[in-house]
């Protein structure tokens, strides 16, 4: 990591993305620029929020605006903020911790929805490779709808290096893949301390990356499509989890 560039500036826009990051302690505000009787403009919320950074906003009218940031769907406000990313795991206490690996997504709208959904489900981290990942970037942020900041994201070199560490910390991995020989989703255990692999639709979870996995699981498919979104598979997935520990108290 010496030498790496870490980028840590980014972007977000529309009313309701630009109040999650003005209204949170975990990012540096560092500009927001606003469209002259746009519709965040005119929005009360906008207003009450940009009192403490009216030092940093910048105000167009409608044609310079457009002319800016031409191909967003605005609502008339872009706020650009610095968000620091993690890049060490801490030691995962809680005797029912769920890490989530999404390996080789490449899409920034299904890594939007991953880090929503593993918001929404309550996981306790999210382990993202910088390698064949497409990462954290302003379009990533965007989907996920302001979770980015609620939601424990760990930016990971050597994945099978991490895996094999967090075995030793009392971590089962468990990959989700269909087209392998796997039990169905519903039969496995998803208590306690468990690393969830999922791979991307096209390419699936790494052969190294699935020598690590101590169990398998798949979701069986009933019609003529033979695999789900994986923002789809994360969702079913999760939720079991939710539901096994529910029932187990």
């Amino acid at each position: 990591m010496k030498n790496k560039k870490i980028n840590n500036n980014f972007s977000i826009f529309g009313i309701n993305n630009s109040i999650s990051v003005l209204l949170s302690r975990k990012v540096k505000i560092k500009s927001i620029v606003l469209q002259i009787n746009g519709l965040a403009f005119k929005n009360s919320d906008i207003k009450k929020n940009i009192k403490n950074f009216e030092h940093k906003c910048t105000f167009l009218d409608k044609n310079e605006f457009n002319k800016k940031f031409i191909s967003l769907r605005s609502q008339g406000i872009v706020v650009n903020f610095e968000f620091k990313l993690n890049y060490s795991l801490p030691y995962f206490s809680n005797k029912n911790t769920c890490l989530l690996v999404p390996e080789r997504i490449e899409d920034p709208q299904n890594l939007g929805q991953i880090i929503r959904t593993s918001e929404c489900a309550g996981i306790d981290g999210l382990l993202i490779t910088e390698k064949r990942s497409v990462g954290i970037t302003d379009s990533v942020i965007q989907v996920s709808q302001g979770a980015f900041l609620n939601m424990p994201i760990y930016m990971i070199g050597n994945l099978g290096q991490t895996l094999e560490n967090l075995k030793k910390e009392g971590f089962w991995i468990i990959g989700v893949e269909n087209g392998v020989k796997a039990s169905n989703w519903y039969d496995i255990d998803f208590s306690g301390k468990i690393v969830l692999v999922f791979g991307s639709e096209g390419k699936g979870i790494r052969k190294s990356t699935l020598d690590k996995c101590d169990f398998m699981a798949t979701i069986p498919m009933l019609g003529q499509t033979n695999s789900l979104n994986i923002s789809a598979s994360v969702s079913a997935i999760l939720f079991e989890r939710n539901r096994q520990l529910l029932i187990s108290k």
